[in-house]
C-alpha cells in the first residue's frame, strides 16, 4: 500500500492547456511570427498583457496594509457592497429588494465553483456540466467527493439543447432528488456562445417545473466573461434580472472573476454571490461557504479585495474604468470579427459563436492537428474533438491568418 490515500492515487491533472500555452510561449519568445493562441489572458495588440490604468493607479494609492495584510475569510463589507453594485449595475435596487444576497471572496471564479460543488453536492451525487466545457469543473467536482453527468450544449440547429438538458434535469430528480445545474454564459469557455433570452426563459421554466415537485434545485451561473459580452455592459445583465422569477426554494449562484473583469488574472480574486428569495438558504450559504473557504485556502487576496472596492465604489474611479473596460471589449469584438470572416470565407467550420475570448473548431483528430499547427508555428489548445483557439491573446492581424492556417492543417 502506497502513502497516498486510495482516492488520490488516481490523480493526474491531465488539462494540457497551462503545459502546452508554456511551450507556446517559450516558442514565441524565440521567434515573434510564432501565433501563441493558448492562454485565456487579454493582451493588447503589441503582444503586451492588457492593464487598465485606473487598476494601476488604485494600487499605488493603497497603502501596506490594504495591500499585504490578511482579508477576513469572506472578504469586508465594502467588498460585498462593491461586488453587488459592480454585477447587478443599474438594477440594484430591485434585484436588493426581490432577493436576499450574499457575498463571499473567493480565489477567482474557480474559488466559487469550488465551495458550491463542497456544499450543494452529498459525497456520489452528480452536477450537470455542458458536454463542451472548461475541463476543471470536472477536478473541482472529485475533489469535493461528487460526480457530474453532461447535457449536451447544442441541438442539430445550432441552438442551446434545452430537450436533452430536460432529460438530463429529470434524470439527476429521479436519481438523487436534487439538481445542481452548471451553465457558463455569456460568452462560454470555449465557444464563445451566449445564449438567447428565450432560451434562458426556457430554463428557468425546467427549474422551477422541477423545483414545483419537490426536487433541490441550485443554479451554479459561471459569469467569468460577463464583462466582454457582445451586448455591452448594461445589456449583459439581462439575464440575471430574469431570475426573478425563480421560485421561493431555487438558489442561484453567481461566480464572478476579477481575473477576468479587471485582468487580476494572477491576483486570483472573485466572488461567488448567492441569490435567493428564501432568506433561510441565503444564511445557510453564507455559513457553509465561510466554513470551506477558510478550510480550503483561509481568505482571498487582500490586495484584489481593496482594488475591486475602491474602484467600484469611486464614481470617478469606475466611471475611467468603465471606459477602459470598453476598450478591452471591442477590441475583443474586431478580432472575432476578423477571425469569423475569414474562417467563412476559406469554409473553416466552427462551433457557435458570439462573442468572448475563444472560439472553437470541431475536429476528430485534434492532437494531430494541433502537431500540424505547430509545424507551421501555430499554437493552440487540443480539447476532447475540438482545437480552441484564444482570440483574446492574439492580434487582429494574426486573427485574419489563423483561420486558413487551421482549414489547411484540418
Amino acid at each position: 500500500m502506497g502513502l497516498l490515500a486510495k482516492r488520490s492515487e488516481i490523480k493526474e491533472d491531465k488539462s494540457n492547456i497551462i503545459t502546452l500555452g508554456v511551450i507556446a510561449k517559450q516558442e514565441k519568445a524565440k521567434d515573434s511570427s510564432v501565433i501563441d493562441s493558448t492562454i485565456g489572458m487579454l493582451y493588447d495588440e503589441e503582444g503586451n498583457l492588457f492593464t487598465f490604468d485606473s487598476v494601476n493607479k488604485t494600487i499605488n494609492n493603497l497603502t501596506s496594509a490594504e495591500k499585504f495584510a490578511y482579508s477576513s475569510t469572506p472578504g469586508s463589507k465594502e467588498f460585498h457592497e462593491a461586488v453587488k453594485r459592480w454585477v447587478f449595475q443599474d438594477n440594484y435596487d430591485e434585484m436588493t429588494s426581490v432577493f436576499h444576497v450574499e457575498v463571499m471572496a473567493t480565489p477567482g471564479g474557480s474559488g466559487a465553483l469550488s465551495n458550491t460543488f463542497s456544499n450543494y453536492l452529498n459525497p456520489g451525487e452528480k452536477a450537470l456540466l455542458p458536454n463542451v466545457m472548461w475541463g476543471n469543473y470536472k477536478q473541482f467536482l472529485y475533489e469535493s467527493g461528487s460526480g457530474f453527468d453532461c447535457y449536451n450544449l447544442f441541438n442539430d440547429n445550432d441552438e442551446f439543447n434545452i430537450e436533452h438538458l430536460r432529460e438530463m434535469v429529470y434524470k439527476h430528480k429521479e436519481e438523487q432528488n436534487r439538481v445542481l445545474l452548471v451553465i457558463n454564459d455569456p460568452c462560454h469557455n470555449p465557444t464563445g456562445y451566449c445564449m438567447k433570452d428565450n432560451e434562458w426563459d426556457q430554463v428557468i421554466d425546467l427549474l422551477n417545473e422541477v423545483s414545483s415537485l419537490g426536487c433541490n434545485v441550485v443554479l451554479m451561473l459561471d459569469m467569468a466573461y460577463i464583462d466582454y459580452d457582445l451586448r455591452g455592459l448594461a445589456n449583459s445583465r439581462n439575464t440575471i434580472m430574469k431570475f426573478r422569477r425563480f421560485n421561493d426554494n431555487i438558489l442561484t449562484i453567481l461566480g464572478f472573476s476579477g481575473s477576468k473583469t479587471m485582468a487580476l488574472y494572477g491576483l486570483r480574486i472573485g466572488a461567488m454571490i448567492g441569490l435567493s428569495k428564501n432568506e433561510k438558504d441565503i444564511k445557510e450559504f453564507a455559513v457553509a461557504n465561510k466554513f470551506s473557504s477558510r478550510a480550503k485556502w483561509s481568505n482571498s487576496s487582500m490586495l484584489g479585495i481593496n482594488i475591486i472596492t475602491k474602484i467600484m465604489l469611486n464614481e470617478e474611479l469606475k466611471e475611467s474604468f468603465k471606459n477602459e473596460l470598453e476598450d478591452a471589449r471591442l477590441t475583443l469584438i474586431n478580432r472575432a470579427k476578423a477571425f469569423i470572416e475569414e474562417a467563412d470565407k476559406v469554409g473553416l467550420k466552427y462551433l457557435p459563436f458570439d462573442c468572448g475570448f475563444f472560439i472553437t473548431i470541431p475536429c476528430d483528430n485534434p492532437d494531430e492537428v494541433y502537431k500540424r499547427l505547430v509545424e507551421k508555428k501555430v499554437h493552440l489548445i487540443p480539447m476532447g474533438n475540438i482545437i480552441r483557439a484564444t482570440l483574446s491573446s492574439i492580434s487582429l492581424e494574426e486573427c485574419k491568418r489563423l483561420p486558413k492556417i487551421i482549414k489547411e492543417c484540418l
